[in-house]
């Protein structure tokens, strides 16, 4: 494939990319062998590539045969600092870790002024690691001190589009520059009136939130102690409930609960690598999607998961669903639809991107469709195995190019928006700093 320089392809006119299996994934769900075109960062068609020859005599091209051409991946569930700890909580539910003494410490030094390289380092990586997996688009979510700031600045770094949590709703999001602000309440065991009013009052002025909700018994328990009463229900009560209230998990949801949810529109994103690995249980998402329930996808941290892979959320979530609904839940293009429209519109990003409609961004990915893994891939009038093949066989080292918003940000699985190289030595060096301090 031509062309290795950042520059966007609107720089060099048209940039034409033909030959690749496409799959648009927008509301018509076109398929096939289809051209796309791209010009001042956005994507001016998609159609026969001969058709596209004749409208753009002289665009650029690049020959994506032997490629699949999704819309890029959007990750809505990424805790990024923590990737630096990989590996360092194992056999152990999520309300266990307080007995790990070095998590504890090692969240302590993160959150110090001398820890905060180790921060950066970790952070860098997790979002590197995300785009070379195929992301195009995440929402970080901080757990240590200024790690949202941290989180910002590296992602317009490596020109991912993204948003980050903050805690603070005392400020509108105009008062800071770069990505998105999404206020954040964490979780349960935070919860106060004080914190609810709050996000109340930024709900209403029409900021978007996130929390961890209802991920296990003991957090629900929790609130029946403190307030009497359910998560969903709380939420609620105070007004938060909204197609811009995002709730990550949601597994103990009852009916009644989930039925409030679909009238309010409330997004859920689900991270099933992780809600597996703690031994929280299957969310009902089946029952979410008969509902109309939006539902996202994310990888949660590399503490829970060890993974910031979106198609490991993919196969997982399908997997799990099967196991709990039958053998005909989820098809498989509904669970990559998860992975990229239905993130882009939990975001506030549907009509910019999640989907390869003329007039979007062009943030597109392109995966090696002669890798072993993925053969045999067939698509024909009537029948097609490509989107089972992409859920249930495909893994982000499959992902050989990535581009956002018309810019190549990854070429044949290199990093061209930064150096990779001294990207994993730095996470090493921060590792092995950590590890010096809490072991």
């Amino acid at each position: 494939m031509p062309g290795s320089d950042l520059a966007p392809a609107g720089d060099r006119g048209v940039l034409l990319l033909e030959g690749g299996l496409v799959l648009t994934l927008d509301d018509a769900g076109s398929a096939g062998p289809l051209s796309v075109a791209v010009e001042d960062g956005r994507i001016a068609a998609v159609g026969p590539g001969d058709a596209l020859r004749r409208r753009f005599p002289a665009a650029g091209r690049v020959d994506c045969e032997g490629r699949v051409l999704l819309p890029g991946l959007v990750n809505a569930h990424l805790h990024p600092e923590l990737q630096v700890l990989k590996g360092a909580v194992e056999e152990l539910h999520l309300h266990d870790w307080e007995d790990a003494a070095h998590f504890d410490q090692a969240l302590v030094l993160l959150s110090s002024p001398e820890g905060r390289w180790i921060q950066r380092a970790g952070i860098r990586a997790a979002l590197a690691d995300c785009l070379l997996t195929g992301t195009t688009c995440l929402a970080t979510y901080g757990v240590t001190a200024a790690s949202d700031e941290v989180a910002a600045e590296e992602l317009v770094a490596l020109r991912l589009r993204g948003h980050v949590t903050v805690r603070d709703v005392s400020f509108t999001p105009a008062e800071r520059p770069g990505p998105p602000r999404i206020y954040r309440l964490h979780a349960e065991e935070a919860l106060t009136p004080v914190e609810l009013e709050a996000a109340a009052r930024a709900h209403a002025r029409g900021e978007r939130l996130i929390m961890h909700a209802a991920e296990t018994e003991q957090r629900l328990e929790l609130v029946l102690e403190r307030f009497g009463t359910t998560t969903v229900r709380l939420l609620e009560r105070y007004g938060l409930l909204s197609p811009r209230m995002l709730l990550s998990h949601a597994l103990y949801v009852d009916d009644e609960e989930r039925a409030l949810l679909a009238r309010r529109g409330v997004p859920i994103i689900s991270s099933p690598s992780a809600e597996m690995k703690l031994a929280d249980g299957i969310a009902p998402i089946v029952d979410y999607v008969e509902r109309g329930v939006p539902v996202a996808l994310g990888t949660d941290s590399a503490v829970c998961n060890n993974s910031n892979d979106l198609f490991g959320e993919m196969r997982h979530l399908g997997l799990l669903q099967k196991l709990r609904f039958g053998a005909d839940a989820m098809p498989a293009e509904r669970i990559l639809r998860m992975a990229t429209a239905d993130g882009a519109r939990a975001l506030g990003g549907w009509g910019e991107h999640g989907a390869l409609v003329e007039g979007w961004s062009a943030d597109l990915v392109l995966l090696d469709a002669h890798n072993p893994r993925l053969q045999p891939l067939v698509h024909r009038d009537g029948y097609s195995n490509v989107a089972a093949n992409l859920v249930y066989a495909a893994t982000g080292q499959d992902v050989t190019d990535v581009m956002v918003a018309g810019r190549w940000l990854v070429r044949d699985r290199r990093l061209l928006c930064a150096d990779g190289p001294a990207i994993w030595e730095e996470l090493a060096r921060a590792a092995s700093a950590l590890y010096d301090r809490i072991l």
